[in-house]
Order: C-alpha cells, then structure tokens, then sequence
C-alpha cells in the first residue's frame, strides 16, 4: 500500500507531464533541474530549515521544562494533563482553523487581547502580512507540537528510580544539581525518541500551513511539503515536478535522521564511545560545567540572602506552582474557549471589530441547525467505522509483527526495522499522486476497504517500533518459562507477554484511532464520495468553508462535536499512556 504509491512517485519524478496528467514521456534529471532553476527553491527551503530548527527546538525545550515541572506533582496537574490532551486529541485541522480565526486581523481574538492589554495599538493580520505570516505558523506549529513531546518525556521520568533521587538529596545535592546529574542523564533515551518524532512530525506538517497561510501568503510561509502540493495541484498542475520534490524531500529526511541517529549514539560498534559522540560529549560537558560554575558562583553571591529567602517564599512555592500550572492550562486550552463562545455567535458577531470576548446572543440553536446544514450522522458513523477497522487492523498486524522481531533473530532484521521506519519518514502529500493513482487502478476511489488498508500502512510503523520497545522490556525467562510449560509462540504472545505490555497496547490503539480520526488529505483524495455517502467528519464539516464566506459558527460546533469522543478516550486512559508511550525505550 506505501510501495507502489512511492515507487510511482519517484518514477514519475522523471517523467514529463502536462496540466491535466497525462506523461508525455521521459525526461531524465529534467524536473529536478527545473526545480533548482525555481526562483522560489533557495526561499522555500531556507523557510524549511528555520521551520525544522526553530520549531523543534522550542517544542523540545518547552516540553521538557514542562514535563519536569508536572513530575514535581504540583496541585492542578490533572486539570493540566487534560489541558494538554485537548490539543492533542483534536484534529489538526480543526485547531489549525481555529488558529486562523484567532489570528484574524479586524475581528481576530489576539489583537483584541493584545489591545486591550496595551501591549498592541492597531490590527495587524498576522497571518496574511508576509513580514508576519511565517512566524504565526511557526508559533501554532510548536503549540500543537508540544503537547504529545511532554507527555513522552513525562513517560521518561516516571521511569527514573526514585531511589536515585532520593540518594542524591541525601548528598547535599540540589534540584537543579539532581536534575542535570540524575534525571537528564536517565531520560536521555528518552529524549532521542522525543527528538526522532518530533523531527518527522514537524517536517511531514502540512496541515498547519496550509490552512493558516496556504490560500492568502503567496510563497513567504510554504515550506517543500506545501510548496510541492502547490506545484501539484494548484498553481503549476505539474505533477512530475512536485514528484521530484517529494524524492528530494524523502531523501533529506532521511539523511537528517540519520545524521541525528549518528550524532546522538552513544556507543560506537564497538561498545565505546565514538568519536563523534566524544565530540558532542565533550561539548554537553563543557557546557554543563560553565553553566554549573556559573550557578555555583551566583550561589555564593546570595547566600548571605538566602535564609530569609526561603522563610519569605517557602509557604508560597506550592500556591505559586498551582497559579502556574493554571495559566499554562488555560494557554492550552484557550483555542477551543474561543471555539466554543464563536459557535454561539451569529455570522455577523463573528466578524465584527474588535472581537467580542462573550456572544451578546447566546445563540444555543447552532448546535441544532447544524445537524441540518450537513449530514451530520452519517459523517460520524463512517469515521467511525474507518478508525475502528483500521485500529484493529493495527493491532491484529503490528503486535506478533513486534513479537517475532523482538525474540527472534533473523537476517535481515535490522533492515527490516530501519525499512518500517522509513514509511513513518513518507509525508503523505509526497505520495498522495501515487495513492490516487493506486486507488484508480484497483477501482478503490471511495470504498473503505483501500481506506482502511492505506491508514493501517500509515500506522504501522509507530505501533510495530512502540510494541517492540514494550516486548524488549520483558525478560526473555518469562518466555522460557512459558515453554516449558508447554504454551506455543500464540499463546506466550496473548497469555504472558499482552498482559505485561498493557500499557504500550492503549497507546498503539488510542494513538492509532485518534491519528485516524483526525486524518484529512489521504480521505480527501481518495475517499470522498457523497453520493454513496463515503464522507468522513474531517473532510464533511469543511463544508462551511466556502470561497467567499466560511460559517464559523457553524464549523466550530461540528468541530467541537468532533472533539468530544476524542478527548473523552484520551481523558480515561491517559495515565496508562505516560507509561507506555516509553515503555522500553529507558532499559
């Protein structure tokens, strides 16, 4: 289902087409030469690398700042993890509109905010300004980013013995001291997982960009992944082109997580250090030192102050804690507070100027008339039926798949592993031309079984690379034991080794319905057929969204309706998911 959509993406890639589609022969490196000649290429990419950079190493260094300060158990964590799971679980496309909104320029929430604050005089449109355009974006991207990188962090902590903490307390360390001692060096890991996600994630985003900035900001905002979509199907209708953009996306990600991979090795072949990983050793030490030494010397400048200090603050550090753990839910959660008061608004309130903060007609009767505007129900019932085929799919696949890779050793093994990575690295926007054309070919355009099949593709890589993690975790004895008592590969994998790995199965199939759920460009192109009513929520509420008026109103209240099942499956199950989204990976 992934091979032959990229294998016909990178043939295409040296093949001459016109607008509508038609190969018209081959022309070698043409369309790779012509990209290069693009007066857009330098931009774009450049545009790229400051998205991958700065987008990731915010989500990082947020989400690890964050994730330590929920592991310190403060009083309204819980309000905060369900604040981080709400924009987890929602579709992106979804918070991405809900963003636009916010950042609208007349009748937009933030210029409101920022205006009756003082801090803003005037209404820039944030998004459609091009001095201002990529760096919305990039904020929304490492909003949306940082939700799902905590809470894998959060996993890593929980693993570290508390008994190690414990002993370094005890020997005068202090928390910062333990943390960069203890923690970090625990969690590391940990961390590379966090790092390896985020990099896919963040460089396959699409849907962020191009609902935000892809009709109104020309070029200042695309990066190669919107860029090749624009080349595709809406400004050049150059199919070949846009295929050898995808190839040479494919093979950048590919060298920089490798690069990565490399750089962050902690051991050579040969069980020593590296001399690539003395080199970043030695630069995370010198660094650490001048950091500590500089702290150390601070500490002595203020310690005549700091008894009085700590009498003064200590009975404020757990009030303190709560008010912050507060505002940060809040941040996260203020989207879909903004959503929720626009779906009660009339048309004409919605774009008014300034923004109103509260409807000043409650206008409940949305939530009504908007099982009329569209078929509702029927979008429902098909998404659900494709999230739940495809997740049982998954599992039914992914988890002997993740067993007999894990026990056994065969050739080919680590091929086999670094290939099912490889389809998580695949955007789908640089092989949806394959996908339609596969879907052609079989006579699949809108029927659940192709949709199902290609979602499942989509997923496996996470749930077999997930699943293996957890199964290595468990000690080869207990395998041991089992066959001695006379059970078979089966019945080890279902009897002794699924009860042990509960954690790493919610994730996969929480993580797998929810990634499903929300899924838009793959249904878009390939299953979207009203007549024999093979719609999914994604693709039938974007109904509202018209050329020249979108009813927000009534978006956001289908949206919000969208959110609920999500959310509310994320909610009971989140505290078995910190443990097995990196169960495994700190062994």
């Amino acid at each position: 289902m992934i091979a032959f959509p990229a294998g016909y993406s990178i043939w295409l890639s040296f093949m001459k087409t016109n607008q509508i589609g038609q190969i018209k022969g081959f022309v070698g490196l043409d369309n790779y030469a012509a990209l290069f000649r693009e007066p857009m290429f330098g931009p774009v990419v450049a545009n790229t690398l400051t998205w991958l950079v700065v987008v990731v190493s915010f989500t990082m260094v947020l989400s690890l700042a964050l994730a330590t300060f929920m592991n310190t158990q403060p009083r309204g964590e819980r309000f905060l993890r369900f604040c981080l799971i709400v924009p987890w679980a929602s579709a992106l496309v979804m918070t991405s509109t809900v963003w636009r909104f916010i950042l609208e320029g007349r009748s937009g929430m933030l210029n409101r905010i920022l205006n009756d604050l003082g801090i803003l005089v005037g209404y820039p449109d944030w998004f459609k300004d091009p001095s201002t355009a990529f760096m919305s974006v990039m904020l929304v991207g490492i909003v949306t980013s940082i939700p799902f990188s905590t809470y894998v962090l959060l996993g890593g902590m929980k693993t570290v013995p508390t008994d190690l903490i414990e002993a370094a307390g005890m020997d005068g360390a202090s928390s910062w001291h333990t943390w960069t001692s203890v923690v970090l060096p625990s969690i590391r890991p940990t961390i590379f997982v966090a790092m390896v996600l985020n990099l896919l994630h963040v460089f396959n985003a699409f849907t962020i960009i191009w609902v935000i900035t892809g009709a109104s900001a020309g070029n200042i905002a695309d990066t190669t992944v919107t860029w090749l979509y624009k080349i595709a199907f809406t400004v050049q209708l150059d199919m070949g082109k846009a295929a050898a953009l995808g190839a040479l996306n494919f093979l950048f990600l590919i060298v920089l997580i490798v690069g990565y991979m490399f750089l962050a090795r902690p051991l050579g072949s040969d069980g020593t250090p590296g001399r690539t990983s003395l080199l970043v050793r030695a630069l995370r030490e010198s660094l650490s030192d001048w950091a500590i030494g500089r702290g150390i010397a601070l500490r002595r400048l203020l310690a005549p102050l700091a008894p009085g200090w700590r009498r003064t603050t200590g009975w404020l550090r757990a009030p303190l804690a709560t008010l912050v753990a507060i505002i940060i839910s809040l941040f996260f959660l203020m989207p879909y507070i903004v959503m929720f008061l626009s779906s009660l608004k009339t048309t004409k309130e919605l774009w008014s100027m300034p923004a109103t903060y509260l409807p000043t007609e409650w206008r409940w009767e949305n939530y009504i008339e908007v099982w009329n505007k569209i078929d509702l129900a029927q979008y429902f019932r098909v998404s659900l039926t494709v999230a739940g085929l495809t997740t049982l799919l998954v599992l039914v696949v992914a988890l002997p798949a993740a067993y007999i890779v894990s026990r056994a050793q065969f050739r080919g093994r680590s091929g086999f592993l670094a290939l099912i990575l490889m389809t998580q690295m695949l955007p789908g926007v640089a092989v949806v031309i394959g996908i339609y054309r596969e879907a052609v070919l079989v006579n699949a355009i809108g029927e659940y079984w192709f949709i199902i099949l290609v979602n499942t593709a989509f997923n496996l890589a996470f749930a077999v690379w997930l699943l293996y993690a957890n199964i290595a975790a468990v000690p080869i004895e207990l395998d041991e034991a089992a066959t001695i008592d006379g059970l078979g590969r089966l019945g080890i994998l279902i009897r002794v080794i699924t009860p042990l790995i509960s954690g790493g199965l919610v994730t996969v199939i929480v993580y797998t319905f929810i990634g499903v759920w929300n899924e838009f460009l793959l249904a878009l192109t390939v299953f979207n057929d009203p007549s024999r009513e093979r719609v999914v929520l994604t693709v039938g509420i974007n109904k509202f969204v018209g050329v020249f008026e979108t009813n927000y109103q009534y978006l956001f209240a289908a949206s919000l309706m969208a959110i609920v099942p999500a959310v509310v499956l994320f909610s009971l199950i989140e505290r078995r998911l910190v443990g097995g989204l990196t169960a495994g990976a700190v062994k």
